[in-house]
């Protein structure tokens, strides 16, 4: 359960077990579209242990994770253009620094994408706590 208020630090834990999931979250599949490469099917043998093609382990996120993954979704749609943007060069597909984000600000210091970055979380924050948001 997500608990009211929210402080900045606690929704950026958030974002990144947000970007977390988003990364195990199955892809989408068309199966009518047919590829290439399911032509042919090469199958090692059996005795040779190092091309035997081993299960994947799969991980697969707890309720709780989802739960938050759902809640940042859903907030995201209620942000304005610029936190969103923001937010999610940030956070998505996984987790970049304040000087990598400098490539999408070219016009703008580390710094200063730094502190807006935190003014978005503010301001995010504040919109949650503002609008009582458990579940959207």
């Amino acid at each position: 359960m997500i608990n009211l208020p929210i402080d900045e630090p606690t929704l950026d834990n958030y974002l990144a077990i947000a970007s977390y999931v988003d990364s195990k979250m199955p892809r989408p599949n068309n199966n009518r579209v047919p590829s290439m490469y399911k032509i042919l099917d090469i199958i090692p043998d059996s005795m040779d242990h190092n091309r035997f093609i081993k299960g994947r382990m799969r991980v697969i996120p707890s309720s709780k994770q989802l739960e938050i993954y759902e809640f940042i979704a859903g907030i995201m749609l209620k942000t304005t253009d610029y936190n969103r943007d923001l937010l999610y060069l940030r956070n998505f597909p996984y987790r970049k620094s304040f000087r990598d984000l400098k490539r999408f600000f070219s016009d703008q210091s580390h710094e200063t994408i730094r502190k807006n970055y935190n003014l978005a979380l503010y301001d995010v924050c504040r919109l949650i706590n503002k609008l009582n948001i458990k579940k959207i």
